[in-house]
């Protein structure tokens, strides 16, 4: 009887042995599972310039209540690791002071958008994490997607102001670096006495033409039987003269632009024909084509050419002779119908020389 119950309970200590585990080990305890991180919020530095705003994944900022500092390299400002959702909307501003303040248009995630003072508030409309730039060289702002680096837009410079603006008011020819306009004056031996002067000033592919008549001379031209005034504006582009018309200067010029400045009595807008002047005549662009502006007051005209037009309408001409920063001009003056009214330069021309003169050498 002893051995048959050794051998009863060896049987039982092999079925509470099995019945822990098919392997043979206790079961796994639970492993707990991983907490997630707590957001801390973006990763702050000390520069002047901070991010603030209805950042609405942070209560505590929701109401434009936090600055968020800026960290700095050179002239680009940064905050990295904001949280973002779509309703978000911030701008940045210096010295935690709505004084100097900058918002804009947000427009592609990654790229850079022009901001200015008092701008707009940016809305980027993106969910997660962001790194937010502000560039003060270009005045631009980026909003990135977290860890990468921002491409700003190409900055495009506002054409420059005309250094004379059309209007009928000379007082900006008087502004003009005297050293840079070419001029002339009547010469007392000129056959004419109507025009006492001509100016001509080159700068950003435009040229601008001031004219001075003797009222007089002026008051009475626009009374005769047809009481109008005509005329060319002749241009040498290349330095040589000999392949352009020769008369009415002393050097050939290759171009003329040819149009009124006075109608019934009374000064008018300049508009003019193109034409290149080498043997025939050939028209290259009629009035309206925005070569050339011009508009007078009492005694005084002044005028624009503009060398862009001027040279896409001359590389089209049987001998394409473009303006250079260097060309030579003066102009020709006709009243009641085509009567000579004017040359200008006529300086030190005896009245045998029929008052022709030298170019104005002219430089950009």
């Amino acid at each position: 009887m002893k051995k048959f119950y050794s051998i009863l309970a060896i049987a039982a200590m092999v079925a509470v042995a099995c019945s822990k585990d098919d392997k043979g080990g206790d079961e796994p305890e639970p492993q707990p599972q991983p907490q997630p991180v707590e957001y801390e919020g973006p990763e702050q530095g000390t520069s002047d310039w901070s991010v603030i705003g209805a950042l609405s994944e942070l209560p505590e900022n929701a109401d434009w209540g936090t600055d968020w500092v800026m960290k700095q390299e050179g002239d680009i400002f940064y905050l990295k690791n904001v949280k973002l959702a779509a309703g978000n909307e911030f701008k940045v501003r210096f010295q935690k002071d709505w004084g100097t303040n900058r918002g804009g248009a947000f427009a592609e995630i990654g790229k850079g958008f022009e901001v200015v003072q008092n701008g707009d508030n940016v809305k980027p409309g993106l969910d997660g994490f962001y790194d937010v730039y502000y560039n003060a060289a270009v005045e631009q702002m980026a909003v990135c997607a977290k860890g990468t680096i921002p491409t700003w837009a190409e900055i495009i410079p506002p054409a420059p102001a005309a250094a004379v603006t059309i209007d009928g008011d000379f007082a900006d020819w008087a502004e003009l670096d005297p050293t840079k306009v070419a001029s002339a004056i009547c010469d007392d031996n000129a056959p004419w006495e109507g025009v006492r002067e001509i100016r001509c000033f080159a700068a950003d592919d435009k040229v601008f033409y001031y004219i001075r008549f003797d009222s007089e001379s002026l008051e009475e031209a626009l009374t005769q039987a047809t009481p109008d005034m005509h005329i060319r504006l002749c241009i040498n582009t290349d330095g040589e003269f000999e392949s352009g018309y020769q008369s009415y200067f002393l050097q050939g010029y290759d171009f003329i632009v040819e149009g009124s400045i006075a109608e019934g009595g009374a000064l008018v807008d300049f508009d003019g024909t193109f034409f290149q002047r080498i043997g025939s005549w050939q028209e290259l662009l009629a009035p309206g084509n925005n070569l050339v502006a011009g508009k007078g007051n009492g005694n005084e005209y002044e005028i624009v050419l503009d060398r862009v037009v001027f040279n896409r309408a001359a590389a089209l001409s049987t001998e394409p002779k473009p303006m250079g920063d260097n060309f030579q001009t003066g102009i020709r003056f006709y009243y009641n119908g085509w009567d000579e009214f004017s040359n200008m330069p006529n300086g030190d021309i005896d009245v045998d020389e029929n008052g022709w003169g030298d170019l104005l050498d002219v430089n950009f």
